[in-house]
C-alpha cells in the first residue's frame, strides 16, 4: 500500500501533469465557448446559402472541414489519444481540395440514396394502393355475386311458392 501511495504522490508532484491539465481545461473552454458558437453560425450561414442559392458555399465547406479536423485534434488531446497540442501550439489543420471534393461526392451520394429511397417508398405506396383497390374490387364482386345469388334464391322461392299456391287451388 505504501508503494502505491508513493507512486500517486510522485505522479501528483510532476509539473508536466499539471501543465497538461491546464492545457486540457483551456482547450475544453475553447471548444465549448468559441467553437460551438462558430459551428452554429457556420450552420446557419450554410443553410441560408443552400436555401437562397440552391447549393452550399465552398468556402464555408472548407472552413467546416478545417474545424472538423481541429475539433478532432482537440478531442484527441483531451482524451489522451494525442500528445500534440492543437492550434495555436501547432499548425491549424489544412484541408486540400480533394477533401472538399470527397465531401461533396459523399453528400451527392447520400442525396442520390435518399432520392432512391423516396422513389422506392413512392413505388411501394402506389403498389399498396393498387393492391387495396384490387382487394376492394374483389370484395365488391363477391358482395355483388352474393346479392345476385340471394336474389335468385328469393326468386326461386317466390316462384315455388306461387307454383304451390297454383297447385293448391
Amino acid at each position: 500500500m505504501s508503494e502505491e501511495f508513493d507512486e500517486i504522490v510522485e505522479n501528483i508532484s510532476q509539473p508536466s501533469s499539471w501543465v497538461r491539465l491546464l492545457f486540457m481545461v483551456a482547450f475544453a473552454v475553447i471548444l465549448y465557448l468559441v467553437l460551438v458558437p462558430v459551428v452554429i453560425v457556420l450552420t446557419i450561414a450554410q443553410a441560408l446559402f443552400a436555401v437562397l442559392k440552391g447549393e452550399a458555399n465552398s468556402n464555408l465547406q472548407y472552413l467546416g472541414l478545417a474545424l472538423e479536423e481541429y475539433v478532432g485534434q482537440i478531442i484527441g488531446f483531451l482524451s489522451y489519444n494525442s500528445e500534440q497540442k492543437p492550434f495555436p501550439f501547432s499548425d491549424f489543420p489544412e484541408i486540400d481540395d480533394s477533401a472538399i471534393e470527397e465531401s461533396m461526392a459523399k453528400r451527392a451520394a447520400a442525396t442520390a440514396a435518399e432520392e432512391s429511397n423516396a422513389d422506392q417508398k413512392k413505388a411501394a405506396k402506389s403498389i399498396d394502393k393498387a393492391d387495396i383497390k384490387t382487394e376492394e374490387k374483389a370484395v365488391k364482386k363477391k358482395t355483388t355475386a352474393k346479392k345476385a345469388t340471394k336474389k335468385k334464391s328469393v326468386k326461386k322461392k317466390v316462384a315455388k311458392n306461387a307454383e304451390d299456391k297454383d297447385s293448391k287451388e
